[in-house]
């Protein structure tokens, strides 16, 4: 900065020649300053040019309260009046903004005692803190970041603890967003209404205002990066300096708003609708981290609403449905029983499957069950099919195979898609694959096979009961978590309870994808659990 764009503008007075400079350090690497009494610069050390980049002389004459940032002066000039006015020994030291000849502001510390010089003025030592001052703010950063990680994650755990319908906790994470994190506004939709009956997504909460961004035009119901996410069930983010997405980005510039965030509401490989935020600033990663979570956390309370309807109805629909077209269970059937021989006279092995709620990702993973083929060849001919990735020998007997396979894609839960189902049973017979499951019975069944046939057009109902629900004698899993079912049900499949044990603890974890401690945690639990329902219900009835 030069001499004219700085505050005040006054040649050297030459002061510097009424008073010794004998005792000051003048090669110090701090800045050395005098003052007199009101706070006019009579000296500076040559540091001066290194720490504020004036000339040594040029602010001599200068009042020194006016370099100091405009927000910080008040409190500098106080503590320099308090040392000028004490009759004793006292040190004064103060932090704060110095104006740079550049124009910028650059973190000081300065020191001076109120002891002065033998003319009356007062020696201020002064050097620059701008990198403690960075890692300061940065550790600061850091601490409110884990704290708001804190936050939001008990937030989301009391969402779940408190909450009893999927509206209200769709609301409460609305407003979460919104009040606490910086969102313009933020909605939840939902792929059908109740029962499967609304075959549209439906808006089941929002808060704040979204400025119009949701509706672009007439009769548009839901937003362009939404309804993307519904149908891909993949996350959207668009901000305004994207190239690429011209239509929602032209809709976020006319509503003032910087970005929209759409995420899929999926658990366990289930869709259940989508989360979407809108905002005006860029935002932190710690609130772009929560809209994630939160979507975690509404697509686990959705599916536990629906398994809990399932179990706690009077009545339950049983659904039969066969499944002849492609997928990794009837390629591996058929590619079995024609090694076996003649095509025409094709011997076809009997399956039995459990598909497992695994750790690993994406991806399905399944536990398949045979008395007809041995295990290594079971094993060899699905690690030659083109979507498996992994296929290993669980275990195997004089009389069953077990082999644990996992594919990228084909998943059967993913398929059913989160209609409050229970899956049963599913076994591969003749190169068809045939399926179980369980409704309450006020779901819209025809809506199921509608949206079954959408990804396997080959797939028939050949069965649909009603029966009751014994009330007296529930299902040994309705308390059950989905992991606690899946070991349990993988270490009963895999021989883990024979004696002598046909399965290790290693042996079933590495089906789960999972270590043998989380495995054993839950199948210990889930045990438990079971046991403890068993005998209630027998002292119930003693």
């Amino acid at each position: 900065m030069t001499a004219n764009n700085r505050p005040g503008s006054h040649p050297s007075l030459g002061l510097k020649d009424t008073f010794s400079l004998d005792q000051l350090p003048l090669h110090s690497t701090d800045l050395i300053t005098l003052l007199d009494s009101r706070g006019r610069i009579l000296y500076e050390s040559p540091a001066i040019e290194r720490l504020y980049g004036y000339e040594q002389d040029e602010l001599v004459g200068e009042q020194v309260a006016e370099y100091f940032h405009p927000e910080d002066r008040e409190r500098v000039v106080e503590a320099f009046a308090a040392m000028v006015s004490e009759k004793a020994h006292h040190v004064e030291a103060v932090e704060y903004r110095h104006l740079q000849a550049d124009g910028s502001y650059k973190w000081i510390e300065s020191v001076g005692s109120s002891n002065p010089t033998p003319d009356g003025n007062y020696v201020i030592n002064s050097r620059d803190i701008s990198e403690r001052k960075q890692r300061e703010r940065e550790l600061q950063q850091t601490r409110e970041q884990v704290q708001s990680e804190r936050d939001g994650k008990e937030a989301i755990r009391q969402l779940l603890l408190q909450t009893s319908t999927n509206r209200e906790i769709a609301a409460s994470v609305c407003h979460l967003l919104v009040n606490d994190y910086g969102y313009e506004s933020a909605w939840v939709v939902r792929k059908q209404g109740p029962g499967g009956g609304d075959q549209h997504p439906v808006v089941i909460a929002d808060h704040g205002s979204d400025r119009g961004f949701r509706h672009p035009g007439e009769g548009s119901a839901i937003d362009a990066a939404t309804r993307r996410t519904l149908a891909t069930d993949d996350p959207v983010t668009v901000t305004t300096d994207m190239d690429g997405e011209n239509d929602i980005v032209a809709q976020l510039e006319r509503c003032g708003l910087f970005s929209v965030r759409s995420v899929p509401l999926v658990h366990e490989g289930l869709s259940y609708g989508a989360l979407t935020v809108v905002r005006t600033d860029t935002g932190s990663d710690v609130a772009g981290q929560l809209v994630d979570e939160v979507a975690a956390a509404l697509a686990f309370k959705q599916q536990v609403h629906r398994q809990q309807e399932a179990l706690a109805g009077e009545t339950v629909t049983e659904l039969s449905l066969r499944y002849t077209g492609d997928h990794v269970l009837t390629a591996l059937s058929r590619t079995l029983a024609v090694e076996d021989g003649d095509e025409e006279d094709d011997e076809f092995p009997e399956l039995v499957v459990e598909e497992l709620h695994g750790e690993g990702g994406p991806g399905s993973t399944y536990l398949v069950k045979t008395a007809d083929v041995d295990a290594e060849t079971v094993r060899a001919t699905a690690a030659e099919l083109p979507s498996v990735t992994a296929a290993t020998v669980v275990t195997e007997t004089e009389t069953t195979a077990i082999v644990s396979i996992r594919a990228e894609k084909g998943s059967i839960r993913g398929v059913l898609g989160g209609y409050g189902e229970i899956l049963r049973s599913i076994t591969v017979c003749d190169g068809r694959l045939n399926l179980t499951v369980e409704f309450p019975r006020r779901t819209d069944l025809s809506a199921i096979v509608d949206a079954v046939q959408d990804h396997w057009p080959e797939v028939t109902m050949y069965a649909c009961t009603e029966r009751p629900v014994d009330d007296d004698h529930p299902s040994a899993f309705s308390g059950l978590t989905k992991k606690q079912e899946g070991a349990l049900r993988a270490a009963s499949l895999s021989g883990f309870f024979e004696r002598p044990q046909q399965a290790s603890a290693e042996d079933v974890a590495e089906t789960l994808d999972s270590s043998a401690s989380t495995f054993l945690h839950h199948l210990r639990n889930a045990e438990r659990t079971v046991f403890e329902d068993a005998f209630s219900h027998d002292l119930r009835l003693d």
